[in-house]
């Protein structure tokens, strides 16, 4: 596991278990390239969907990394992490949506492409440890889609920054942060908030009490 950041002030990460990690819902979200950056988002879903808290109330914690080389070689070192961050109930998976708008002829060019089809189809073939189960254990990990304009309008630098939550330098750690905070805000509106965070995080009531 990269290291995780811890930003609850409230007494709700305990510091003290090894796993805790493993406990909280959280959302594991890449931005796919020559370079890419993946971030990891731990959320309170009481503060989110009972509570009505503000984001920064509402994250727990994070972490990033940003995976380099051949496209293998980061698909594997991915989908190592959703591994390990699925072995219990609460992950969501997801990647930046990529759409072609230039005519370009280079190879890396198309590379988000490429790593977003091989992600989609091992998670497909698969039967998570964790979050699936809490779905009903359904063959198949759903790799969530997220546009990169809308994240960015969503969670700029600025806000990023206001968080806590930002990295100097390239942006594509930030920018996985910024897909998985959009996502956490928009579980609440979606469908009926607790039923579609259900559908894709799974349920603990203990989340709750």
């Amino acid at each position: 596991m990269p290291r995780v950041v811890i930003l609850d002030q409230e007494g709700r990460w305990d510091t003290s278990a090894e796993d805790e990690y493993l406990w909280w819902p959280r959302v594991l979200w890449i931005d796919p390239g020559v370079v890419s950056g993946v971030a990891v988002v731990w959320f309170d879903p009481a503060a989110l969907l009972v509570k009505d808290k503000s984001t920064a109330k509402v994250v727990l914690a994070y972490s990033e990394l940003f995976l380099r080389g051949p496209e293998n070689q980061q698909v594997k070192q991915f989908l190592e992490l959703q591994d390990k961050l699925d072995e219990e109930v609460g992950l969501a998976t997801g990647c930046e949506s990529f759409v072609v708008q230039q005519f370009n002829q280079d190879k890396d060019f198309l590379s988000p492409v490429r790593l977003r089809s091989a992600l989609d189809y091992e998670l497909w073939r698969k039967r998570g440890s964790g979050s699936s189960i809490g779905r009903g254990g359904a063959v198949g990990i759903p790799l969530h889609a997220q546009s990169p304009s809308d994240a960015m309008n969503a969670f700029t630098n600025h806000r990023l920054q206001a968080l806590r939550m930002y990295t100097p330098g390239p942006d594509h750690v930030n920018d996985a942060k910024r897909h998985a905070l959009l996502w956490i805000r928009k579980l609440k509106g979606r469908g009926k908030g607790m039923q579609y965070f259900k559908q894709a995080h799974g349920y603990e009531k203990e989340w709750f009490e």
